[in-house]
């Protein structure tokens, strides 16, 4: 029932080393998930609204369950498996596709043959080489039997009504990817740990990578907050899409390697092509975030392999707003080798597909839009630039993004990562902007080059130590800040 594994402080050591063991190769505390049996139930979390009777169409598509895997611990990916099998409708589930990526590890060749081969909806397909989780996915995709494909990481458990859920969804439009809740299972206890995820929805940074956001900030407002709702973005591996749909929009780029960026690519072209994608409440899965990456650490590319698909995903379906991603790693110039991708983008043309400006005017408005910035890039004072990766400092200028890519909004934030600098009279520091100005409000006096607090009337100063909070005075150079790029025209936006 999701209970943790709880070891004693004084374990030997022997068992030590076999944890520590799994923890490199797997990222998880293996040992713990040996313990576990791959049979083991867990508790229906969903809510009550869920559970009505008539809650989902009456006949319902089958689907192809997708898993990939590459060298996954033998515990994990079974109990992947039989959660399927035990907590989904049988006729709902035409067959499950375990596509391993030219795995290494021998429990994974002819033991599990001969486990699954009693298990007539299981089928194994074997690439012939490694092609990176990206890949293996579309092989997976393209060699399913069923019109409906729903996808699973290869460390998951799900929970009943889990696949009603999302079939339901796309069964009434086949141009609708349906997401499962989130729910975590701790990669050191494999404790099941149920999360408010339909509190959430998808969103991502300028760097392009994701993140949850409160769907407090959702302009309009639910009157179910169980029922289906519009996300901009996907968390990655764990959906349900209609296998025509999803060919039609050229699967994903064949282009990218191994893993990342490829649920921005799926997300941005589903939206700008026709499509919609909805996080499904009533579906829950439960999901190990392995520590670290394993699959991506021991990969052709490695983890270079993030960056060149993401400028992939920027060359083609970002249009301006690329740069702003370019920004974030010193520029256009430092794109590196991303291969050639004119056929990614007649296909865009083909489909006829919107705008990213588009997008985020119509889909996703509650994103913060760079080309609406008053300021943005790097913040010089002195020599130096505002930096911060822990702690709010400042130090030489790089030219390289990362830590010194800064925003100031028309609203007057001073902005890195969803996080503001804030000021509450005693104490200045980066905390999660929470859009209600306040402590979070600053005026740029341009002439002066002044960051001023709105409210308490000090200026940002850097005395060659410390960033602090003191009198404005003019001609201060210690107070004297420089936007790398400020537009004065888009103050009338606030």
């Amino acid at each position: 029932m999701g209970a943790p594994v709880v070891l004693a402080t004084d374990i030997d050591k022997a068992i030590r080393r076999q944890i520590n063991d799994g923890w490199a190769l797997q990222g998880l505390n293996q040992y713990a998930s040996d313990l576990v049996s791959v049979f083991r139930r867990l508790p229906d979390i969903r809510d009550e609204w869920c559970k009505q009777p008539g809650r989902f169409r009456p006949e319902l598509p089958p689907a192809s369950i997708v898993v990939v895997f590459f060298d996954e611990a033998w515990s994990v990916l079974v109990r992947t498996v039989h959660s399927v099998l035990a907590r989904s409708p049988p006729e709902l589930v035409k067959e499950i596709i375990l596509v391993d990526d030219f795995s290494s590890l021998a429990h994974l060749k002819t033991q599990l043959d001969d486990y699954f081969r009693p298990f007539e909806k299981v089928r194994i397909l074997r690439a012939s080489e490694r092609l990176g989780l990206i890949r293996a996915r579309i092989l997976g995709a393209k060699s399913a039997t069923a019109e409906i494909v729903t996808f699973l990481d290869a460390h998951c458990e799900v929970i009943v009504g889990w696949l009603e859920a999302q079939l339901d969804v796309v069964a009434a439009d086949p141009q609708t990817i349906a997401i499962p809740s989130i729910d975590w299972i701790h990669e050191e206890t494999m404790a099941l740990n149920a999360q408010n995820s339909q509190l959430y929805f998808g969103s991502f940074d300028w760097t392009v990578n994701f993140q949850w956001k409160s769907r407090a900030e959702k302009k309009v407002k639910p009157e179910n907050p169980v029922a289906p709702f519009d996300t901009p973005v996907m968390a990655g591996g764990l959906f349900t899409i209609n296998r025509t749909f999803f060919e039609h929009l050229g699967w994903y780029d064949e282009g990218f390697q191994t893993y990342g960026a490829e649920n921005m690519e799926l997300s941005f072209k589903t939206w700008m092509c026709g499509g919609f994608m909805k996080i499904v409440p009533c579906s829950r899965v439960a999901h190990i975030q392995k520590r670290g990456h394993p699959y991506l650490a021991s990969s052709p590319g490695g983890f270079n392999a993030v960056k060149r698909n993401t400028v992939r995903l920027a060359e083609v379906w970002l249009d301006e707003y690329a740069e702003y991603y370019y920004e974030s790693f010193g520029g256009r110039k430092n794109r590196g080798d991303f291969g050639d991708v004119s056929s990614r983008k007649k296909l865009r043309a083909r489909l006829n597909c919107r705008p990213f400006r588009w997008y985020m005017e119509t889909v996703f408005p509650e994103q913060f839009d760079p080309s609406k910035a008053v300021g943005r890039g790097q913040f010089r004072i002195g020599g130096g630039c505002l930096d911060w990766p822990t702690k709010l400092s400042v130090i030489g200028c790089h030219g390289l993004g990362g830590h010194q890519l800064w925003f100031f909004t028309a609203d007057g934030e001073i902005t890195r990562e969803d996080h503001c600098m804030d000021f509450d009279s005693k104490k200045l520091e980066m905390i999660r902007c929470h859009k209600q100005k306040g402590n979070q409000m600053w005026v740029f006096e341009e002439k002066a080059g002044h960051f001023k607090h709105a409210y308490y009337e000090r200026c940002l100063e850097w005395d060659g130590n410390e960033l602090r909070m003191s009198e404005c005075i003019d001609e201060d150079m210690r107070q004297k800040w420089i936007l790398e790029h400020y537009e004065v025209k888009n103050l009338k936006l606030a």
